[in-house]
């Protein structure tokens, strides 16, 4: 009897670990067909395209990359490709001033004026709180840049008549606190908020803080437009049927700027789950902690959303989505984490098209929906 036992518990075991297996195996071929028919159009030599990546407990499980990081060189975009991820990096200024607000270096409910006394008088306090969670009431300067450089995707904008627009700008769009809205204009003064308290660039402060600790080495806030970056994708534009370049000079950062890969996008979203920066439990329910407001706009009502600290909650395919999609000159970014599972899934592309923001959450609702 006692030899028994131990042969049928190894017996279970291994029949645990073999149907681990086979649902493992299952799911990644499942994965692997769909991500292969969304993108299916992307894999080509002649044109732009995408990076994918899908991970479980911050390890990649699935690559796969479609089209061409630089077309003039015959470059194909790889596991290495370093991408251009325009709002996404939002993210990456807001958990910055978490992390001086933990140093007690700043008040997160302070007026933005106790750190940039130079900006204009709004006739009420406009606290760092409201920038970062968009209810502010702060113009976005994009689109009013837009119509006087005569420029949609910002390609010339200089840099130093966006500073000087901030700070002329004395008339808020709205109460703050009263309502969300999507502003720019405020993770730009964020940038320079965390410059001030910290002594150092965004660049520097996101790198010592953020970057490094958590090993996201092919990551950084690009403030110089002159600088070569290796493995850098660049971005297109298709133009009467032909492919344009696509990228800008600008060297504004805030609400915009971080170059990043899939990979380290991985890391940065496994974080959430096991916290390896300063702060601990108290620093991610800061970041993941949704903002109340007394009004949405029907504009920002496409999904069901909250926002918290450069992140959107969002339900999607019948799972509980936390990302932050970015899209600028000829790049969008689409990474997310599903909240349950700990599965991260990551889209960047070199072709600004506005479907691409969408594939990734269609793989996520095909996937699901498939194993309901």
């Amino acid at each position: 009897m006692n030899s028994v036992m131990p042969v049928v518990a190894l017996s279970l075991i291994l029949t645990l670990i073999c149907s681990t297996a086979a649902a493992e195996s299952a799911k990644l071929q499942t994965i692997s067909a769909v991500v292969e028919d969304i993108y299916r159009d992307l894999d080509r030599t002649d044109g732009p395209g995408c990076a994918v990546g899908f991970a479980r407990d911050g390890k990649l499980i699935y690559q796969r990359q479609f089209g061409m990081a630089n077309l003039e060189h015959d470059i194909l975009i790889d596991a290495t490709t370093i991408f251009r991820v325009g709002s996404t990096t939002k993210q990456f200024v807001a958990t910055s001033i978490a992390l001086l607000s933990l140093q007690g270096k700043l008040d997160l409910d302070a007026d933005i004026h106790t750190i940039l006394p130079d900006l204009p008088d709004y006739g009420t306090p406009v606290t760092i709180r409201q920038m970062i969670n968009h209810s502010s009431g702060i113009p976005d300067y994009m689109p009013i840049l837009a119509a006087v450089y005569g420029d949609l995707d910002g390609n010339f904008y200089p840099s130093e008549k966006n500073r000087e627009f901030l700070y002329r700008m004395s008339r808020l769009d709205f109460e703050p606190g009263s309502r969300y809205a999507y502003s720019n204009s405020a993770y730009v003064l964020l940038a320079q908020a965390v410059e001030v308290v910290s002594g150092q660039t965004m660049r520097e402060f996101a790198e010592e803080n953020i970057f490094n600790p958590l090993g996201m080495h092919n990551t950084h806030f690009h403030d110089n437009h002159r600088e070569l970056v290796e493995n850098r994708a660049d971005g297109y534009a298709e133009i009467d049927g032909q492919w344009q370049k696509n990228n800008t000079n600008l060297e504004v950062v805030g609400d915009g700027g971080v170059f990043s890969t899939v990979e380290d996008l991985v890391t940065w979203y496994n974080n959430f789950a096991d916290n390896r920066l300063p702060g601990g439990d108290e620093l991610i329910k800061i970041l993941t902690t949704p903002a109340t407001y007394t009004e949405v706009p029907a504009k920002y009502r496409t999904w069901p959303i909250e926002y918290s600290f450069g992140n959107m909650h969002l339900e999607f395919g019948g799972q509980a989505l936390f990302g932050h999609p970015g899209g600028f000159v000829g790049f969008i970014a689409a990474p997310y984490r599903i909240q349950e599972t700990n599965e991260i899934m990551v889209s960047l592309c070199n072709y600004r098209f506005k479907g691409n923001v969408n594939r990734v959450l269609d793989v996520v609702e095909r996937i699901y929906g498939d194993s309901e």
